[in-house]
């Protein structure tokens, strides 16, 4: 004939079994809780052996939760590292590609070298005109024009540096 302590022992089985259960479906937190009703249990019977085990066991799944906690803490920064470099890498592709447009849109090298030698011409000119050297100048200042007008217009547009070129000759003209 069973006993009261019977059931209770049969109680404290029943929450173990069910405590495994849990584990299995990684619900460690509610498998500690039916280990702690348990051991309860297993306290009113007197049961130390039966105590200490379950102890043991609370002991190895809090160090469980803890260590899953722990490796969801480092998932979740490697995901943020990770997003972080897809981002620095996307912003530096953006970057050249922004730079290759420049450069798509910059003047083609035979331009930029008749635009240099302009410049150069200019500052000669220049020079020249303050040692008055007119005729000379003006022979500059033509060249300039030429070569500001061989430029295609969808390439750049150069008018207001022609018409300074060209008020300058009129001027050097009306000298003479």
């Amino acid at each position: 004939m069973p006993g009261p302590y019977d059931e209770l022992e049969k109680e404290a089985e029943k929450l173990e079994k069910e405590s495994k259960s849990e584990f299995g479906k990684k619900n460690f937190i509610s498998a500690i809780s039916l280990l702690e009703q348990a051991k309860n249990l297993y306290s009113k019977l007197g049961f130390q052996g039966k105590i200490s085990m379950i102890d043991q066991r609370i002991t190895r799944l809090n160090n469980l939760v803890k260590f899953e906690e722990e490796d969801s803490a480092i998932k979740t920064k490697g995901k943020e590292d990770f997003q972080k470099r897809v981002d620095d890498a996307t912003k530096e592709k953006q970057r050249y590609t922004e730079k290759k447009l420049a450069e798509q849109r910059a003047l083609p090298p035979e331009i930029q070298k008749k635009l240099e030698k302009i410049h150069l011409l200019i500052e000669k000119a220049e020079k020249e005109e303050k040692l008055g050297k007119d005729s000379r100048v003006i022979g500059r200042y033509e060249y300039i024009l030429e070569m500001y007008n061989s430029i295609p217009k969808e390439i750049g547009d150069f008018t207001p540096q022609v018409n300074e070129i060209e008020k300058k000759i009129a001027l050097l003209q009306s000298k003479k």
